[in-house]
């Protein structure tokens, strides 16, 4: 606990008569913990309230010794030949029986990226493929068609053929609303 804590709860505990005030001391909401709290907020100990804020849970997240570890952005990384090399990569090249491509990615088909079963991977030769595996599905989840693109000012889907694209640019998007857009936002100005 930090040292201006210990002092408040202390002046606090002789205000009140309660001697060196270890009445006054929170302890961890955790199951098991006996650690005071020190953040009050979310009533946790330090260990768990940075356990919480890394795995949004109070249990223990660890994976088995060997199993390799769970990287930020969700892939599960192992020791390979003196390195870590994202498991998923692993299982494709062993598949492969040689070196992913160069440029070549890796899509996860339920994007689950820590779910690396052989029927859950799919190769991409390139970045803008995987992408448009991407858009596609959203697509497909929203309005039941792979095809049909977002207009990024109205966000609704809509079929190419009927939208602008700039070839320079990854966007479709409905002429109407794109002039509503700059009119609003020259009325701003």
């Amino acid at each position: 606990m930090s040292n201006a804590l210990v002092s408040l709860t202390q002046k606090l505990a002789a205000t009140l008569n309660m001697g060196d005030g270890a009445g006054l001391i929170v302890k961890c909401k955790a199951d098991g913990c006996a650690k005071p709290c020190k953040h009050p907020v979310s009533g946790l100990c330090g260990a768990h309230y940075k356990r919480m804020q890394r795995a949004g849970t109070l249990e223990i997240t660890r994976r088995e010794r060997g199993t390799g570890t769970k990287t930020s952005n969700g892939y599960i990384a192992i020791g390979y030949k003196k390195k870590k090399k994202q498991e998923h990569v692993l299982i494709v090249e062993r598949v492969l029986g040689k070196a992913l491509p160069t440029g070549a990615e890796v899509h996860h088909v339920n994007e689950n990226r820590a779910d690396n079963r052989h029927e859950n991977l799919v190769v991409c030769p390139n970045k803008a493929y995987h992408k448009l595996l991407h858009v596609r599905m959203a697509a497909m989840d929203a309005c039941g068609n792979p095809s049909f693109r977002k207009c990024p000012f109205c966000k609704e889907y809509d079929s190419p053929d009927r939208m602008k694209h700039n070839p320079s640019s990854r966007y479709y998007y409905h002429a109407a609303c794109k002039q509503e857009y700059r009119k609003a936002r020259s009325a701003q100005a």
